[in-house]
Order: C-alpha cells, then structure tokens, then sequence
C-alpha cells in the first residue's frame, strides 16, 4: 500500500506524548475505497470501523477496549489526508519496527523528508489552537538540531499557501502567537498527552520555535 499511502510523523518524532491517531496521506490522486478496504483488512483485529468521509479526507474510528478494563472505551482514528497529493522534497523510507509480548516485526515505511514534516507543523502551529502542535514543533528542533531550517521555511510556506491567499509576516505569525500564548485551553492542551516525565514550558518552546524558524520570515515585515 506504500504506493498508496504516506505514514507521518510518529515515525520520527518522540514518543514523549500520547496520541490515539494515526495519520495517512493519499500520494496519488485516485478513488480511496480500495485503500480503506486494505486498511480495514489489515486492521480487522481490532473490529469493524466507522468509515466517516469528508471531501478532502477519510476517517476510519475503530472502538478498542484497553488492556486496562476498568478504563473507559478507546477511539483509535485511522485518518486519510485526501487533499495534499504532492512533496515539496523526495520522499524517503524510514525503518520501522515492533517489539512486543504480541507482536513483532520491522518494515520501512514511505514518509515525507523531515524538513518537510516539520513544515507542516510550523503551518499548524499558526493555523490550529492546538498546543500539542507547539510541542511537537519544539520537540523536533531539541532532537534534530541539524535540520535544514531553510528547507522547513520553505516547505511551510508551500503548505500554508495551498490554503491562504496571503502568507502572514513575521509581525502577524508573532502576534497568532501571542494570543495563543495567553490562551488557558491552548496551553493546557498536552496536560492529558504527555508523560509525567516530560518537562515542557509552552514560552519557552515558542522562543526556540521562533529563534530557529518564525524570524526568518523577516523580522522586519
């Protein structure tokens, strides 16, 4: 199905938050419902779905029971991104692989260039009100240092022009920001995702958000 389907992000991101999605992206344009015949077939351990469709995507909600039985029913969402039928940079294959008292096994997986990955993030981040956005952002820059800051601006403003007439100046992405950043449901949005283990400050990953990435938007603009 790799010619098919592009898996993202939780292949290269951490692991640090908790995430009952998993995100798909159709790489070429053609009629999605023998990809959601595979998927079903792939994941028919888990039951029947609800198939919920839009135009420019596809969800599949499958009700899981978790191993804890006194906790509540799961919603694992299998989520098809219809829409973006492009890169901006070669795919690559990134390894992956499975080591449980279940299951086991390894395979590589078709996904986007990390740079571009992240631009689509950096394109949420000024998009949605969602703070995990923020974090994954934040998070990606602390582990990839090496990352190719010109290759995510670019790919950011590729992503973000298919959906608004005007690219927003480093003076308006700032201000996006600095509402959100007094915002009480934007900056509690990971308290239930992330591990107790994880030490994240919404201010201070915004600075390295905007250090590494946001002023090269011309701070002067």
């Amino acid at each position: 199905m790799d010619n098919i389907l592009l898996a993202i992000r939780k292949l290269i991101a951490s692991c640090d938050k908790y995430s009952e999605d998993i995100d798909l992206v159709q790489v070429q344009a053609e009629p999605i419902k023998e990809t959601i015949d595979h998927l079903r077939d792939a994941l028919a351990w888990l039951g029947e779905p609800v198939v919920k469709q839009k135009k420019h995507n596809n969800t599949l909600v499958f009700k899981v029971q978790p191993t804890d039985m006194d906790a509540g029913e799961i919603h694992l969402k299998v989520e098809i991104n219809c829409k973006e039928h492009f890169c901006v940079f070669p795919m690559v294959r990134v390894p992956f692989a499975v080591d449980s008292s279940w299951f086991k096994g390894a395979c590589e997986v078709l996904t986007y260039e990390l740079a571009e990955l992240t631009g689509t993030k950096l394109r949420a981040v000024y998009q949605r009100r969602k703070g995990r956005d923020l974090f994954d952002l934040w998070k990606i820059l602390l582990m990839h240092p090496e990352l190719d800051k010109g290759k995510v601006m670019e790919s950011y403003k590729r992503y973000l022009g298919l959906t608004a007439s005007n690219l927003p100046t480093y003076k308006e992405f700032v201000l996006n920001m600095d509402g959100k950043l007094q915002d009480e449901e934007f900056l509690t949005d990971t308290e239930m995702i992330l591990g107790p283990q994880v030490e994240y400050a919404p201010q201070g990953a915004w600075e390295r958000v905007k250090a590494e990435l946001v002023e090269r938007l011309n701070p002067e603009a």
